[in-house]
């Protein structure tokens, strides 16, 4: 039997470092479609400094969303997209976590 050594390769282009800190905060809203509440979406939460998805999340029936545990110093934007795909993608930028 031939030996077999493992190496780790350095992950950092694959995994993004989100800074954690003592201070936790979060991240809510809603989504509504001509001024009614909508619950057919898929909303994405990205790291501005590098794109990245954070997370993605589903409001629930009456169309609110809520992004937890996050710190205070993270820059996000928010792309809310329409499952059934009748409206575009709506963006909400410069959003910080409280």
């Amino acid at each position: 039997m031939k030996p077999y050594s493992r190496r780790i390769l350095p992950s950092s282009n694959l995994l993004q470092a989100i800074s954690t800190g003592p201070v936790i905060a979060k991240i809510k809203g809603s989504v509504k479609k001509l001024g009614q509440q909508y619950q057919d979406a898929t909303i994405v939460l990205y790291n501005k400094a590098n794109l990245q998805p954070i997370a993605v999340r589903k409001p629930d029936q009456n169309g609110n969303y809520q992004f937890l545990g996050l710190n205070t110093d993270l820059k996000t934007f928010i792309v809310a997209l329409d499952q059934n795909q009748q409206f575009n993608a709506v963006i909400q930028d410069n959003v910080v976590p409280k």
